[in-house]
């Protein structure tokens, strides 16, 4: 005699589950897109006359790639096992034309906070930016600035809200006020950027504002959009600054 088959619910049946995601999903899902993005990273890895170990600009741009991706699909995985079954349904991942506007807002956000920010920067680096992301691709041309240009502009906005403004974000509404929600998910966004690149610890003031400013968009929209234009816009400038040099 066979078992009986579960049956599969339904869209409706899904909207009315519980949800069963939370912060370790979140954590999860860093942990393992950065386990997988520095290993995609290995075969562009040299040592320098100093002997230490470097990462080509491909390799920067198939990190910063292969890490969007992992976050993408390690979240859906989430939204399928542990809650509605949808990127959007769960973590408002939309993306909407009316929105493209503040694309512009996180280009002005970008230069305002590079003006806050340029006080600190002089303080501890003598008044030089040592990010390694735009060092190893200032002689970058052609495919590779393209797909950098991609990566930074359109991958890493989508990957990023996803996870801070989606996940982590909405995982923290559950267990505090959103004032202290919102604050705790840009600090962690902010400091997650640092370790990640600990050359770049100048930049942790504007990266949390940014993080507040978005989660703030996220919070009162009930959707990723706004934040993630605004997110792309504060990255264009970067690329923009890469591509000057």
């Amino acid at each position: 005699m066979t078992g009986a088959v579960e049956p599969v619910a339904s869209g409706r049946e899904r909207l009315r589950m519980p949800i069963r995601w939370g912060i370790p999903d979140a954590l999860i899902v860093w942990v393992v897109a950065a386990f997988v993005s520095v290993i995609a990273t290995v075969p562009f890895t040299s040592q320098n006359a100093k002997g230490n170990t470097v990462v080509s600009a491909n390799g920067v741009v198939v990190s910063i790639i292969v890490q969007a991706v992992a976050i993408v699909g390690i979240c859906w995985a989430v939204a399928q096992w542990k809650g509605r079954g949808s990127l959007r349904a769960d973590f408002g991942l939309t993306l909407r034309a009316r929105d493209a506007g503040w694309l512009g807002a996180g280009v002005v956000a970008a230069i305002v906070a590079g003006l806050i920010s340029q006080p600190l920067v002089d303080l501890l680096n003598g008044g030089h930016t040592v990010q390694e992301v735009t060092k190893q691709l200032q002689d970058s041309k052609g495919l590779t600035l393209f797909l950098f240009a991609l990566a930074v502009v359109v991958a890493a906005p989508v990957a990023e809200e996803l996870l801070f403004r989606g996940l982590l974000l909405r995982s923290l509404l559950r267990r505090f006020t959103p004032a202290v929600a919102i604050v705790i998910s840009a600090l962690v966004f902010g400091l997650v950027h640092i370790l990640g690149d600990p050359g770049s610890y100048p930049a942790l003031p504007a990266l949390t504002a940014l993080g507040i400013l978005n989660a703030v968009l996220a919070y009162r929209s009930g959707s990723l959009s706004r934040s993630i234009f605004v997110h792309a816009g504060f990255n264009l400038l970067q690329v923009l600054a890469v591509i000057a040099r």
